[in-house]
């Protein structure tokens, strides 16, 4: 094998040649390409960064939406208990104002069925008494002196 002058010149120059319109057309666009591409992703890279620090916030802002929605639970539950235990104390006091009611009015029914019945009694006793004594006198009285004398000796009694 030999070497050949001119083909190895031709070679040489056409190797030459190529670079040159490689370099003239192909590596500026090829480079230009690259960093085009490289400045995306770094592009890219800082949107992931951000919304990765969006969604932080927005995770910071949900969990403390939740702690007050818990708070303001919290205090609407304790709320509603302290209502409860209000309208327990006031039906409570209703009741035990109603009960004395009723028992006052129960005495005073009492007192007065107890009135009425010393006054039947009062009369069915000067009622007993003038028989009993008509019997004992035997109509000596007439009925007007007798009652009298019971009335009297009633009221002596009280």
């Amino acid at each position: 094998m030999e070497i050949l002058l001119p083909q190895v010149l031709t070679q040489i120059v056409g190797f030459l040649l190529l670079l040159w319109l490689l370099r003239r057309y192909a590596w500026g666009p090829l480079l230009q390409t690259l960093e085009d591409r490289r400045s995306q992703i770094a592009n890219e890279q800082s949107e992931i960064a951000a919304s990765k620090e969006g969604v932080r916030q927005l995770q910071q802002e949900y969990e403390a939406k939740m702690h007050e929605i818990k708070k303001e639970a919290l205090l609407k539950v304790q709320e509603a208990i302290l209502e409860g235990q209000k309208v327990a104390r006031e039906i409570t006091t209703s009741a035990r104002k109603e009960a004395d009611a009723l028992l006052e009015k129960g005495k005073e029914n009492i007192s007065r069925e107890m009135g009425l019945a010393k006054i039947q009694l009062r009369n069915e006793v000067a009622e007993l008494v003038i028989a009993t004594a008509a019997k004992v006198i035997r109509k000596e009285l007439d009925a007007e002196r007798n009652k009298e004398l019971v009335l009297q000796y009633m009221d002596e009694l009280n």
